[in-house]
């Protein structure tokens, strides 16, 4: 038995970004949105306008924030944005492009592919330490919406984060969530107990003919 229908929230992945035309290590690193990342808000933006949506929260950084107002336009709502719900921090990485990372620091591209969850750039963060600081704020947000439905647009280490924690996944099996730009997954929550309904679709925005792109986060 789930119990009587709580907080539903839509949670978003950003658009595609500005540099994606080269993977980066974005992290805290302030890019916007690219042309077709504004796109792809647009179009969610028209699907989402006839629902009855009660709040939307984005980190603090641009391609969320950016994001995000395309669908608070068609509510009449002001995004609220939080440095809690930022990217995973690559300290002296962000917004480097993986040549540029292997140039400058020779080896610990290997080293982060043989344990990306515990790997840590300089000055950077841990997922470990990601997770600490985005579910406090994450439960606090949905204790504050009870029984609304709301919209979350972050980041691709932060929804992964949020889900393998309802989920119960391992921090190590987080990459077996998928996160493509304009990705959403929505979440159900039944008095207290979250059921995860759906994952990672951005099959609107790709089509056979057009580049697939792939990011880091």
């Amino acid at each position: 038995m789930k119990g009587k229908p709580a907080c539903r929230i839509l949670l978003f992945r950003h658009g595609e970004t500005a540099n994606s035309k080269e993977v980066c290590f974005n992290g805290h690193f302030d890019v916007g949105l690219s042309q077709r990342g504004q796109q792809q808000f647009q179009h969610w933006a028209e699907m989402l306008k006839q629902e009855n949506l009660k709040a939307i929260y984005s980190s603090d950084l641009k391609r969320t924030r950016n994001s995000a107002e395309f669908i608070a336009k068609e509510h009449g709502l002001e995004p609220v944005s939080y440095p809690e719900l930022r990217e995973l921090s690559f300290g002296t990485w962000e917004g480097m492009s993986i040549s540029e990372v292997e140039a400058a620091y020779p080896g610990e591209m290997k080293v982060r592919m043989e344990s990306v969850t515990s790997f840590q750039a300089d000055g950077g963060e841990t997922y470990p330490q990601l997770q600490a600081r985005v579910i406090p704020k994450f439960e606090e947000i949905v204790a504050r919406h009870h029984n609304d439905q709301i919209v979350m647009v972050c980041h691709g280490g932060v929804n992964r984060v949020i889900l393998s924690h309802l989920l119960g996944i391992p921090m190590d099996k987080i990459f077996r969530i998928h996160q493509d730009y304009a990705a959403l997954n929505i979440i159900q929550y039944y008095e207290k107990e979250p059921i995860v309904e759906y994952i990672g679709n951005a099959e609107l925005f790709t089509s056979q003919n057009q580049e697939k792109k792939t990011a880091i986060q």
